[in-house]
C-alpha cells in the first residue's frame, strides 16, 4: 500500500496524516484504523476474546493441525507438478480464522469461502498496486475516473455485507450462557453496554473487527509461508537441514506441536530469518503521535479522535 501521506488533499485540514482510500475503505472502524478510545476498547476485547478462544495457546493446535492435514493434502492433488501455491497457503490461515470467529472452517470447495478467499486475493493485489499509490495522492480522482480502486470498493462492500449475514445468523441463536465465538462474545458485550450511550461496542464495529481479523490474520500468515518455500528452494543445504530436525524430533508418522519447538532450534531460527528477510509490511500501517512532536526541525501534529476525522 502506499507508504506516504496524502497531505496535497488535505492541504487546509489538520489530520494530513491519513491516507485517503485507508480511510474510505475502513471509516475508522474496527482495530486497524481506529483512534484512541475506540481502539483502546476494541483492541483489549479483541486480544482479551481471542486468547480465551485460544489464540497463541496449546488449546488451539487441534485446529491448526487440522488445517495444516487438510493444506498438506492439497498440495498432494498436485502429484508433485508445478503449481501456484497461492491460494492454497491462504486457505489454512483463514481456515483457523473462521473456526475461531464464525465457529466452523469451511471444507476448500465450499463456494461462500471460495467467494472470500477471491475478493481478499484480488484485494491485497490492488492494494499493491502503483494506482492505489496515485489515488492515495490525487483522492479527488477517484470520483471521476474507472480504476480498480472502484473493484476494491465493491469486494470490500460485498466482504462486509457477507459478515452482516453471519451476525444476524449468530443474533438469531444466541445464548449468552454459551458463546461459541468471537462474534457472540462481541454481541453479549454489545447488550452488557447497550444502555451507554458512548459504547464503541456497536455492530458497525464488530463488522470492522471480523473484517480487520481476517485481513491481518489471512494475508501475513499466507505471504510468510510462499515466500518462505521460494527462499527453502532458493536455498537447498537449508531445507535439507530443517528437513533432517524435523525428521529427528518429529519424524514423519504425527503432526507438530507446540512442544516440538523448543527442541528445533534451527528450525526456529530459519522461521525467524525468513520473517525478518522478507520485510511483510515494510511501512505497516499509519501511525500518529498523541501530542505534538518536533523531530529534526520537522512538527508531527497530533492525532485527532475519530469523531472529529469522521466529523472533517
Amino acid at each position: 500500500v502506499a507508504a506516504e501521506c496524502c497531505s496535497s488533499f488535505f492541504l487546509g485540514c489538520e489530520f494530513s496524516q491519513f491516507l485517503p482510500l485507508f480511510f474510505l475503505l475502513l471509516m475508522l472502524l474496527g482495530i486497524i484504523s481506529s483512534n484512541g478510545k475506540r481502539w483502546k476498547e476494541i483492541r483489549r476485547f479483541s486480544l482479551t476474546t481471542l486468547r480465551n478462544f485460544g489464540m497463541g495457546k496449546r488449546s488451539i493446535e487441534d485446529r491448526v493441525q487440522q488445517e495444516a492435514r487438510c493444506l498438506v493434502e492439497e498440495l498432494r492433488k498436485t502429484k508433485a507438478s508445478p503449481c501456484d501455491p497461492t491460494f492454497i497457503l491462504g486457505c489454512a490461515p483463514c481456515n483457523v480464522i473462521c473456526s475461531v470467529v464464525f465457529q466452523n472452517r469451511f471444507d476448500y470447495k465450499d463456494e461462500n469461502f471460495l467467494t472470500l478467499m477471491k475478493r481478499f486475493n484480488e484485494n491485497f493485489k490492488i492494494l499493491s498496486s502503483p494506482w492505489i499509490q496515485f489515488c492515495n495522492n490525487f483522492p479527488l480522482l477517484m470520483d471521476y475516473f474507472p480504476g480498480p480502486h472502484n473493484k476494491l470498493f465493491k469486494n470490500v462492500a460485498l466482504t462486509k455485507s457477507y459478515i452482516w449475514e453471519k451476525i444476524k445468523e449468530h443474533q438469531a441463536s444466541l445464548d449468552v450462557n454459551n458463546p461459541r465465538d468471537f462474534i457472540d462474545c462481541f454481541l453479549i458485550k454489545m447488550q452488557q453496554e447497550k444502555d451507554n450511550q458512548e459504547s464503541e461496542f456497536t455492530t458497525e464495529n464488530l463488522v470492522g473487527t471480523v473484517a480487520d481479523l481476517f485481513v491481518a490474520g489471512t494475508e501475513t500468515t499466507s505471504t510468510t509461508l510462499r515466500y518462505g518455500l521460494l527462499l527453502l528452494l532458493k536455498h537447498p543445504e537449508v531445507t535439507a537441514k530443517v528437513q533432517e530436525e524435523i525428521d529427528h524430533v518429529i519424524g514423519r508418522h504425527r503432526s507438530p506441536c507446540m512442544q516440538d519447538r523448543s527442541h528445533m532450534p534451527y528450525t526456529d531460527a530459519v522461521m525467524h530469518e525468513i520473517q525478518r528477510y522478507i520485510d511483510l509490511v515494510p511501512t505497516s500501517v499509519p501511525h500518529a503521535v498523541t501530542t505534538d512532536i518536533k523531530f529534526r526541525n520537522y512538527l508531527i501534529p497530533k492525532s485527532y479522535d475519530n469523531k472529529t476525522m469522521l466529523a472533517a
